[in-house]
């Protein structure tokens, strides 16, 4: 899962660019170029579209180009696509998932060839763009500044595998880098992760009896590329919804109330079972999680989530105190516990609650895909009224 970062930031601070992502595993930057980063010219009444230094922003289409003159014929090659940071890596480092944005191979990734002892000489054809893996080290690349004369001179590529062969055209030197605004991706506010102060606090417990749930609060807020989520094709994910918002939720939800229609006593005895993880997709619950090939496929819908942001979550749950349910464990928990009323007078009402921790994931529209929720069974309230 990515935050956001501004580009101007890292025009100001050049040593920010080292910086890692966020603690925690699948962890990434998005670079958006904002107002304070845009260069102009024609006396200020155009935009500079063109990309000089790395890092590539993330809320632009990038099209690159190359020029070869080979005797009187010149060849111009062309690459469209998306430039996502390779997680748990710095900016500085230069990688990037390139994802095709256009053209009948739209949403697959740049892949290197693998080197069988074989030179290029002998015959290494560029290995077909593939489905995203985040675990495939031949679709990461490192694009850097080629220079001339100490300036930099367009961008080169190369493999990040030790063994991988970059496709042909892009061994060459000097490529130019240029932006397109993409419309479906202009953050107005910065995702900056989980805010670890405001999830200790707990939501308050300001709502009368009886009540399902309190008002859920914000705790986290990240993006997912669309290559780490599966749902309705990559078409319609490139053109609606290239990034997902991915926000961490804090509720108390209700496990158990009753009203004191006589005298019921000074206490209340509470006998429930709690499931302690629920996926929903648009609402919905699902029935299972099957994984294959990387993903994690919601039964019976066609929604798939990447393992990589499933175990980003799960460490999520277990820093915040969650006891992950492994294979064969119990996926409900028995409550039963005796709670007395320990105000002056006679109560009416009661309720127990337990701290539900969620996920929610939504298109650049606002429509809900997913939510991923996980009850804190070790974290229960009450209210008495």
């Amino acid at each position: 899962m990515y935050v956001t970062r501004p580009l101007s930031l890292y025009r100001n601070s050049p040593s920010a660019l080292s910086l890692p992502p966020p603690e925690g595993p699948s962890s990434g930057i998005l670079v958006i170029k904002d107002e304070a980063a845009e260069s102009k010219w024609l006396f200020g009444m155009l935009k500079d579209e063109t990309v000089s230094v790395p890092p590539f922003p993330q809320n632009k289409k990038l099209w690159l180009s190359n020029t070869m003159v080979v005797a009187t014929n010149t060849f111009v090659d062309y690459i469209y696509a998306l430039f996502i940071p390779v997680l748990d890596q710095p900016l500085s480092s230069n990688q990037y998932y390139i994802i095709k944005s256009q053209g009948s191979e739209k949403g697959l990734a740049y892949v290197s060839s693998k080197d069988e002892g074989r030179s290029r000489l002998l015959g290494v054809a560029d290995a077909p763009l593939q489905k995203f893996d985040p675990t495939n080290a031949y679709q990461k690349f490192e694009i850097s500044n080629d220079t001339f004369c100490g300036k930099p001179n367009g961008f080169v590529f190369k493999s990040v595998a030790s063994d991988g062969i970059t496709p042909y055209s892009m061994t060459r030197k000097g490529w130019r880098a240029y932006t397109k605004t993409l419309d479906t991706f202009q953050p107005t506010a910065e995702a900056l992760g989980l805010d670890a102060a405001l999830r200790a606090r707990l939501p308050q417990l300001t709502f009368s009896l009886p009540c399902r749930s309190s008002t859920p609060v914000v705790v986290g807020k990240w993006y997912c590329p669309f290559i780490f989520v599966r749902e309705l094709g990559v078409d319609y994910q490139i053109n609606n919804s290239p990034y997902y918002e991915m926000t961490l939720e804090q509720s108390w939800e209700e496990i158990f109330w009753c009203e004191n229609y006589r005298d019921g006593g000074r206490g209340v005895d509470v006998d429930v079972s709690v499931k302690k993880e629920v996926v929903s997709v648009e609402g919905k619950a699902v029935g299972d999680v099957s994984v294959s090939d990387g993903v994690a496929w919601l039964v019976p819908t066609r929604v798939g989530l990447s393992l990589a942001v499933v175990e980003r979550m799960k460490w999520e749950e277990q820093r915040g105190g969650f006891e992950w349910v492994g294979e064969g464990g119990e996926k409900e928990v028995k409550m039963q516990r005796r709670e007395e009323f320990e105000g002056v007078g006679m109560w009416k009402r009661f309720g127990c609650y337990v701290l539900v921790e969620r996920f929610v994931l939504k298109r650049r529209d606002g429509s809900l895909v997913l939510t991923w929720e996980f009850r804190h069974t070790h974290q229960i309230t009450t209210k008495w009224e």
